[in-house]
């Protein structure tokens, strides 16, 4: 069994040499685009060649995050990246559009892929239909146990990368729109807000509601590599050289250790991730779900805390503290119920009678204030040598192929979505297509169903491992009783219908925001593509050239803007809110979601979408109890027989970034 490989991340040069300096076996950063840390400051391609050639000589790998989704505009300069990458070779890229699994295996074969963890893959079904389309190796969902872990990597022969340290998303990674609905912020194009680190209010008291702790798997390294995973990746390109030495340096101790000396090892990793200055730490779902993994009372921000800030005057102020804090230190004050922080180097600092006295004159600071350390002065070494300089390659200027689609199918003109089979005997007499939402909980419902062949039914976008057999079950009883048609929201999915003849539709999770992504789903059975609740009228406008035919638009509905895995105490029905913002968490199926206080509605841009020639739409009664004058209402706004009145469209006609 070959040695696992540490993968640590980097958003600079100076992250990117302490993550050397300190053994990592291989490097993850972005480029200044097409980024999921567009915050980062990232590299360009010159950088990126001359790193090329530095990590040859060390024997370290650098891979390249290219995961964030593309619209149609975005494809052309996409392509100009992937060919500049292609003549530098970086060891791997990480990718989430399938646009740039299409492009690369066409033009490009030299560079290999790894799906990132943007594609929520969390099953072996999906690890399976990953190499199928061309990866080399998958990054794991960061919701998965151990033993879920343990059965992919049985009954899968694709290289496994699972995270062991750093900050989790509230949401499964690819599942969130709440930064895209909030303010056209899209988290699957790299401009995340980070939403889930908020201070939000339930219920009249103030709290950081959907913010979870860190994770940290040190104790269970020796358990990872008993199963024969290949990588272990730490999370942190937004974070600093400090944070990226010792997590690297620590983890290696691990990777390392032999079984024998393994306790010794964890010791001393255990005493340097004490300082990696970052939030609390959890194993998540690792061997149980934590039930504290959200802690609402504490500050979202990260560091060590050191106290809080007394004697404020205009030039300083002071601390007490059992901590050392020394000239060059980084700290964060925090103004907790203002939800606001700032952040400081100390310049100056004298220490008498076991109080600090910092010097600084930020108005902002007050008495009171939490103050959190986030890096230490230079405790990093020094590069062994400089970067030297080399000629990048020179593109060759590849032209790119327009796509083909085959398909020219006639949709069916409205389809209305149901979690809830109650609606059946109220949309059965409409002129429309029903689509019933599989879940756990409603199979023995369906089971029951007469005349199953007139309905679609569509995947849920996350099946736990220990449910693969039941979703298999149920769909083959489906299609053994005629049923044809299937929408599906995961990679995962393509392989419950592998050797059976059915018709495959792609829904709002199995983006599709070009056509080039489109291109690929068409040659693997997908026969038309619903719009993402978070695509604007302006890319579905470019989207309509090519694949007007084989594009459904939802008008109506609410929309998932979270799907988690994460357990907390917060009750079914919550409202969770903001000043500015208003939504509810729901929760069943072991599943938390949030879904926005008002309807999404885009009734009157039908006529609009139909000038494009897109001829089919949809109505998503997911979330509402089952009322015959409500649908009746829908329907007539779809006529446009009455005005529907609803504060929200989403992105529809703004600018996603």
């Amino acid at each position: 069994m070959s040695k696992i490989e540490l993968l640590a991340p980097s958003g600079n040069i100076e992250t990117f040499l302490a993550a050397v300096d300190a053994s990592a076996d291989a490097v993850y950063i972005g480029m200044k685009n097409f980024s999921a840390r567009n915050k980062a400051r990232n590299f360009s391609f010159s950088q990126l060649n001359d790193l090329r050639h530095y990590t040859k000589e060390k024997n370290v790998k650098i891979f390249v995050a290219f995961n964030t989704l593309l619209q149609e505009t975005d494809i052309k300069k996409a392509f100009n990246c992937l060919e500049q990458l292609s003549l530098i070779e970086p060891d791997a890229l990480i990718v989430q559009d399938l646009a740039v699994v299409n492009i690369v295996k066409k033009y490009f074969p030299n560079l290999k892929l790894h799906a990132s963890t943007q594609l929520a893959i969390h099953n072996s079904l999906g690890a399976k239909k990953a190499k199928h389309l061309g990866f080399k190796r998958v990054v794991l969902a960061r919701e998965l146990s151990f033993e879920q872990i343990k059965k992919i990597k049985q009954e899968t022969d694709i290289e496994l990368e699972i995270f062991c340290h750093g900050a989790l998303c509230f949401c499964v990674s690819g599942l969130c729109l709440l930064s895209s609905f909030i303010g056209g912020y899209s988290g699957n194009r790299g401009y995340c807000t980070q939403p889930c680190r908020r201070l939000w209010t339930i219920n009249n008291k103030h709290g950081y509601f959907l913010s979870p702790k860190d994770l940290q798997l040190a104790d269970y390294i020796q358990q990872i590599k008993d199963t024969g995973i290949n990588c272990l990746k730490i999370e942190g390109r937004m974070k600093s050289k400090d944070y990226v030495y010792k997590t690297v340096k620590a983890y290696r101790l691990l990777i390392d250790a032999s079984k024998d000396n393994f306790n010794n090892a964890l010791t001393q990793a255990k005493a340097i991730l004490n300082f990696d200055y970052a939030r609390t730490k959890t194993t998540f779902n690792f061997n149980f779900p934590d039930k504290n993994i959200i802690e609402p009372e504490k500050s979202k921000n990260i560091g060590l805390f050191l106290g809080t800030v007394e004697n404020k005057t205009t030039e300083t102020f002071d601390l007490k503290t059992k901590y050392t804090v020394n000239a060059g230190d980084k700290l964060r004050i925090v103004a907790a119920k203002q939800d606001t922080n700032f952040i400081i180097q100390v310049q100056n600092i004298n220490f008498k009678n076991g109080v600090y006295t910092v010097f600084c004159n930020e108005q902002f600071i007050n008495n009171g204030f939490d103050v959190f350390k986030i890096a230490d002065t230079s405790t990093i070494p020094s590069a062994n040598s400089e970067i030297k300089k080399y000629d990048l390659p020179k593109s060759v200027n590849k032209s790119l192929h327009k796509p083909f689609f085959k398909n020219n199918l006639t949709l069916p003109k409205l389809f209305i979505r149901i979690n809830n089979l109650k609606w059946l005997n109220l949309t059965e007499k409409l002129n429309s297509k029903i689509i019933i939402c599989l879940q756990h909980d409603n199979f023995d419902q369906i089971n029951m169903l007469k005349n199953k062949d007139k309905y679609y039914f569509e995947l849920p976008s996350y099946i736990d491992e220990q449910n693969l057999n039941d979703f298999k079950n149920i769909l083959l009883k489906l299609v053994k009783n005629k049923c044809q048609n299937f929408f599906i929201n995961n990679l995962s999915h393509f392989e419950f219908f592998k050797n059976l003849n059915v018709n495959l539709y792609g829904g709002q999770f199995l983006y599709t925001l070009n056509t080039y992504a489109a291109e690929l789903l068409e040659k693997n059975n997908i026969k038309a593509f619903t719009i993402s609740w978070e695509d604007n009228l302006s890319n579905i406008k470019n989207l309509s050239h090519n694949l007007s035919n084989n594009l459904i638009v939802y008008l109506f509905g609410f929309p998932k803007l979270a799907v988690s895995k994460m357990t907390t105490d917060i009750k079914n029905k919550t409202v969770i809110k903001t000043n500015k913002d208003n939504f509810q968490i729901l929760k069943d199926n072991n599943f938390i979601t949030i879904i926005p206080k008002y309807p999404v509605n885009l009734f009157e841009y039908k006529q609009t979408l139909l000038k494009l020639k897109i001829n089919s739409f949809a109505i998503d009664l997911s979330y509402i109890e089952p009322d015959g004058n409500f649908i009746n209402l829908l329907i007539n706004c779809l006529n446009g027989k009455i005005k529907s009145n609803s504060p929200s469209t989403f992105n529809f006609e703004k600018v996603l970034q």
